[in-house]
């Protein structure tokens, strides 16, 4: 059993949800955008407004590719891109997968941290004390 070192404190949102503050680079390097993720463990990817994006210089028009995602109004196929860079709960990607998609704006949330970002560390959420650990 790994002895997970780094430890993050999520913010409680709502009854039972958890969020993170992350940060996204623009593509030029210069700019970046702080946002509130709420941690969706259900959501395969990472997702971010799409006005967010092309405020940092992304081309949501013309994207890497398009990934289908299954919402309550059915599948909808959305844009894939790649961030300059992502920081969030203290850790660094570059070259960040992302997905631009509006969720409804009554969710008074940016956007979804998905297990695209959780997976790519030895991750463990602990639900009762609000607390991200990862090696």
């Amino acid at each position: 059993m790994p002895d997970y070192q780094k430890v993050y404190r999520l913010l409680r949102y709502g009854q039972n949800l958890l969020a993170v503050q992350a940060t996204v680079g623009s593509r030029e390097g210069g700019d970046f955008v702080r946002v509130r993720l709420l941690v969706d463990t259900g959501s395969s990817f990472t997702i971010l407004p799409v006005q967010a994006l092309q405020n940092l210089g992304y081309d949501t028009r013309n994207p890497l590719r398009r990934q289908e995602l299954v919402t309550g109004q059915g599948r909808i196929y959305v844009p894939v891109i790649n961030v300059s860079w992502f920081n969030c709960v203290g850790q660094l990607i570059e070259n960040f997968e992302i997905v631009a998609h509006d969720i409804p704006p009554n969710i008074r949330i940016d956007r979804l941290l998905g297990m695209n970002f959780l997976t790519r560390f030895q991750t463990v959420i602990s639900v009762a004390n609000a607390k991200i650990r990862y090696q």
